[in-house]
């Protein structure tokens, strides 16, 4: 009775674990390669996008563009004649007297 009782629960389990990690690696490589591939073709519409904008961005007369600089924002302007709204000063509150407290309303 040398043999271990435990051994081929051991590598059973090992085996297992091994399946599982090559699992887990195939698993892993397929994301990189889908994730690589969707990065190239981002790469590849952001430059379309740039060489788009660029050759839009030479018409002097682009409408788009001349809109733009119409719409930019200016500072808030007071209607001309009109008066500061009035308001009403804030009362000095007076010491209460003998430590009373004050009233809650």
């Amino acid at each position: 009775m040398d043999e271990n009782p435990f051994e081929r629960a051991a590598s059973e389990f090992r085996r297992a674990m091994e399946e599982h990690s090559r699992h887990v690696r195939d698993e892993m490589e397929r994301a990189r390669e889908d994730l690589d591939r969707a990065r190239a073709e981002f790469m590849r519409q952001m430059d379309e996008a740039r060489e788009y904008m660029r050759t839009r961005s030479a018409t002097p007369d682009d409408p788009l563009r001349a809109d733009r600089a119409s719409k930019r924002r200016r500072p808030r302007r007071k209607p001309p004649g009109s008066a500061p709204a009035p308001v009403k000063p804030r009362p000095n509150p007076t010491p209460l007297t003998d430590g009373a407290e004050a009233p809650v309303e």
